[in-house]
């Protein structure tokens, strides 16, 4: 090979300064991609670009495509090692395998230890990928003795964007802004993203938070890759505030889990001291163990933690342009990717140095899981039911693809007053390896020795599906180990109806039933009150909800009815009954009054400057995933002057509205009053209070201040006095139109600000209630537990002849709380339901 005697070029020496060596017959990404990195932002199909043509060049990498985002682009998984480690890349992969099972020795010591770099999780953090690329060029084109014996003694795992979709919508726009020479006035267009930002992914989701629960596509195939390696080292890249410096691990002692054994956060000591020399030989300002949460398993440098790996996250201050003013002075684009670039290499020769020690320390942490489940007092955790096997088989495959030990029930059993029945529910064992992790999806979050926390302090995710479950004490009949996901079952059950189509709104897979048949223009009505009727199949009892088909004034004739039905269930993976006849055996007739018809919904979400991005495209994904029916993106700027009586609903989330025009509101109140659905949550919810759109009242908390107090101990006070992400007890109307579907009174809501409301005048519309004395899971001053307590999560306020719903909190908050997604679905296919009845007579 032909070596160059120096660096190839000056932007080489610039973020190498003490590279010697660089093979010349691998082109750097400068030198690929025709302009100096830091100098423009690079688009996601040319990373893909560099990173095939890197593969193509250099036997010391490959590629692989893992999947796609949901506008197409590729996901790319970058492996860098030897030529050797490659040739045997299949076998180091299947030793990793034993790493997590306790009764496997420890890895040799000629096993490689692995280093996982995660890039651009945010799309607008954007030095990452730039870094990503140089990291593996280094890697790739370095000839130096130490990077060989780096590349012999370690795999480095590249996930080079984990948000394409983010970046290259932040990319894009930083780009067409970007001046020539730039500007660094914070005010340039350039630096000023506009709604809904390259944070988020396509439907707004900030992915940094879903390793945990997996609700969106993004993730899936990177955890499946995170478990073929099961890293040593996990880096998370991300930026922050201009006037920030850089930030890496460890965290504060108070924000660490003490699920998790000291081990593993000492371990990120070891990493840090090669952080703060890569840091100091650029001369780079940084800061340590300050902020950020250690203690739950949804973030990218957390998820590694409950896996024996150091997981840290890094931040860099964002120059969000190509420069920017900064305290600090001119804070330049390709300085930012420069500090990311050094402290990735520091955790590759970390990983080097350290492998010993890190190998020690991932065998003896599933070990000491295994010990810690055994002794934890609850066997077995027990999850399912035949009613909903649309969430039973969703929650199935979230634990499978965590590697979580999942058996199936051999015979009937009742935990805590809930029957679970074999062939609809599993048994999850506390006794396995993967003890941390399963208690993360099923317990509360355990106490932790600080009350300050940078995000939320609840994260359990089976109380968030509405899912019925429990924690037993006593070992539970389990059968065999499950390995993959049942095949799901779907259709019409009982051949063709002469009479009408019934399907169970138990079922959270109804709403995409019920979305297919709506969009095919098939007529609908639902049970408002229970009945029992006979199906073809047997005696049966329907609840509040029940969605009927009748045969009879349908558009299409009897067969087609029955194929399309058929085949719109078989999709939806739902069972769909058979009646022959509209006397019921017990309640209600199908012809009552309390059969209504259910209209296809027109939705409209509020969108643009000032709204929370995240919130809505909850609603957004929601409407898309689970009803499957389309709804218009309406920019506020539009409310004024758009024709609203198109819309059954809108939904207005959180958010900050100052700048909503009074054209706009008076819009939105002759909407309502005309019969118009507005659904509101949060500060959004907050807004059409004020505005008058809405007469609602909200508690209010106590004003009275200490008269003084330290100035020191300011930042601490204020994390202390909010609400962050608490799960809370409540009870719900399972009557109402927006509880349909729901099962027990007993509901979890997610508990995301400090907007209460109280109880609304008429007491039949308060339809979700937090108890008086809520269970809380995760941190929540007192002051405020009281505050919200007997308060009012849900309630519907007739206005006119329409209505506003107002939630007090997302209530599809990151797209996997099934159970409170359920009441926004309702509140869309039930709006013209909500109000109290008229009697007879009135």
């Amino acid at each position: 090979m032909a070596f160059a005697a120096s660096p190839a070029n000056a932007q080489n020496s610039y973020y190498f300064p003490s590279a010697q060596q660089f093979d010349a017959a691998i082109p750097s990404p400068e030198q690929f991609l025709g302009y100096p990195i830091g100098s423009r932002y690079t688009r996601h199909d040319q990373l893909v670009a560099y990173f095939t043509e890197l593969a193509r060049v250099s036997d010391h990498v490959q590629v692989e495509r893992i999947g796609q985002s949901y506008e197409g682009r590729p996901l790319l998984i970058v492996t860098v090692t030897s030529p050797g480690n490659h040739a045997r890349k299949a076998q180091i992969a299947a030793q990793r395998q034993s790493v997590v099972d306790p009764a496997q020795p420890a890895l040799g010591s000629d096993a490689p230890a692995v280093v996982w770099l995660g890039y651009s999780v945010h799309g607008n953090e954007t030095s990452s990928a730039e870094a990503a690329m140089l990291t593996a060029y280094y890697l790739a084109a370095n000839r130096d003795a130490g990077t060989a014996r780096w590349l012999d003694e370690a795999v480095v795992v590249i996930d080079p964007a984990q948000n394409p979709d983010g970046r290259d919508r932040a990319a894009n726009w930083h780009n067409a802004w970007g001046g020539s020479p730039a500007s660094p006035d914070p005010a340039d267009k350039e630096h000023v993203e506009p709604f809904p930002q390259g944070r988020v992914n396509h439907y707004f989701t900030d992915l940094n938070r879903d390793w945990l629960a997996l609700a969106q596509a993004d993730s899936w195939p990177k955890v499946e890759h995170f478990h073929r390696w099961y890293p040593n080292i996990q880096i998370d890249f991300h930026e922050m505030g201009k006037d920030s410096t850089y930030y890496f691990e460890p965290s504060p002692r108070s924000m660490e889990s003490p699920l998790l054994p000291s081990s593993s956060y000492e371990a990120n000591h070891w990493l840090a001291r090669f952080h703060a020399q890569a840091l100091d030989d650029i001369g780079s300002l940084y800061y340590t163990g300050e902020n950020f949460d250690n203690f739950s398993p949804i973030y990218g440098s957390t998820y590694p933690d409950f896996h024996g790996a150091v997981g840290v996250t890094v931040e860099q201050a964002s120059s969000r342009g190509l420069v920017q003013e900064s305290v600090n002075g001119p804070l330049h684009f390709n300085f930012t990717i420069r500090n990311q670039v050094a402290t990735g290499l520091a955790s590759v020769r970390g990983a080097v140095e350290d492998k010993a020690r890190l190998v020690a320390l991932q065998k003896d942490f599933f070990r000491s899981a295994l010990k810690q489940g055994e002794a934890y007092p609850v066997r077995d955790w027990v999850f399912g039911d035949a009613n909903d096997s649309t969430l039973t088989r969703r929650l199935l495959a979230v634990l499978l693809q965590h590697r979580i030990e999942v058996h199936t029930l051999e015979r009937a059993v009742e935990v805590d007053g809930k029957r679970f029945e074999p062939g609809s529910a599993y048994v999850v064992p506390a006794r396995q390896a993967q003890f941390r992790l399963a208690h993360a999806i099923f317990e509360f979050t355990p106490p932790v020795k600080g009350d300050v926390f940078y995000s939320g302090t609840s994260y359990a995710v089976a109380p968030a599906y509405g899912l019925r479950y429990a924690a037993s004490k006593g070992k539970l009949p389990s059968g065999a180990r499950v390995a993959e996901v049942p095949a799901g079952s779907g259709g019409i059950a009982g051949g063709k109806a002469r009479y009408a189509y019934v399907v169970d709104a138990r079922d959270f897979g109804s709403y995409r039933l019920v979305g297919g048949l709506l969009g095919e223009g098939i007529r609908l009505r639902s049970a408002h009150r229970p009945f029992t009727a006979a199906t073809t199949q047997g005696e049966r009892e329907f609840g509040h909800g029940t969605v009927i088909v009748p045969v009879a004034g349908q558009e299409l004739d009897a067969a087609a009815l029955h194929a399309r039905v058929d085949a719109i269930a078989r999709q939806a993976g739902v069972t769909v009954h058979v009646l022959d006849s509209g006397h019921s055996r017990g309640g209600i007739d199908l012809g009552s009054d309390n059969v209504k018809p259910l209209r296809k919904p027109a939705v409209a979400l509020l969108v643009g400057e000032g709204v929370a991005a995240t919130e809505i495209g909850s609603a957004w994904y929601a409407l898309d995933h689970a009803l499957g029916l389309p709804s218009t993106r309406l920019d506020l700027s539009q409310l004024a002057s758009a024709d609203l009586t198109r819309y059954t609903s809108i939904v207005l989330s959180g958010g900050r509205y100052d700048a909503v025009p009074e054209a706009a509101v008076a819009a939105l109140k002759r909407w309502i009053a005309a019969g118009g659905s507005l659904v509101t949550y949060g500060s959004g919810a907050r807004w059409a209070i004020d505005k008058g759109l809405v007469e609602a009242k909200l508690r209010q908390g106590s004003e009275d201040q200490p008269e003084r107090m330290d100035f020191g101990t300011l930042r601490d006070v204020f994390a202390l006095g909010r609400v962050s992400g608490n799960i809370l007890s409540a009870d719900i109307d399972t009557t109402h139109p927006l509880g349909f579907g729901v099962q027990q009174r007993r509901f979890w809501v997610n508990k995301e600000s400090g907007l209460v409301f109280e109880p609304g005048k008429n007491p039949f519309l308060n339809v979700v209630r937090i108890d008086a004395e809520p269970v809380v899971n995760g941190y929540l001053a007192e002051d405020k537990r009281q505050r919200v307590a007997g308060s009012s999560y849900l309630q519907v306020v007739p206005t006119g002849s329409g209505n506003v719903v107002l939630f007090a909190d997302d209530p599809a908050h990151r797209k996997y709380w099934h159970g409170s997604e359920r009441l926004l679905l309702n509140a869309v296919l039930q709006a013209n339901h909500l109000n109290p009845p008229r009697q007879r007579g009135e």
